[in-house]
């Protein structure tokens, strides 16, 4: 039993760890995907089910709470359509959240490149 206790100790550090990062992460995702034009919840699930963004793909559990979040924060803006013959709803990145965005990116950017050689300096890549 000790054993399985210290096995999942750093397996359940990692999740944790790894849905931390996600969470910031999705949000960067989906106003990226969307920053030129509108979309539907589907169309973002979709975009990020594709090879090169494996690693951002989202469930609709986790999708259109996100969308909801980002919306009621005034990141994003969404209107309902009923062009494809059923109604959805249709989501659009705000001056603010362009703007908001524009400083994520270089937060992120910044981020990115600071842990990058600090693993490199532990000899980690």
């Amino acid at each position: 039993m000790v054993d399985e206790e210290l096995e999942a100790g750093p397996e359940r550090e990692y999740e944790l760890w790894s849905l931390e990062i996600r969470r910031g992460a999705l949000s960067l995702a989906i106003l990226a995907i969307i920053l030129d034009g509108e979309s539907y919840g589907y169309d973002i699930m979709k975009k990020l089910s594709q090879e090169p963004y494996e690693s951002l793909q989202m469930e609709p559990s986790t999708t259109y709470p996100l969308l909801r979040r980002l919306e009621k924060r005034g990141i994003l803006e969404g209107r309902w359509s009923d062009a494809s013959g059923k109604r959805r709803r249709l989501y659009y990145v705000t001056r603010d959240g362009r703007r908001i965005l524009r400083r994520m990116v270089k937060s992120w950017q910044s981020l990115n490149d600071q842990l990058t050689q600090l693993v490199m300096e532990a000899g980690l890549k």
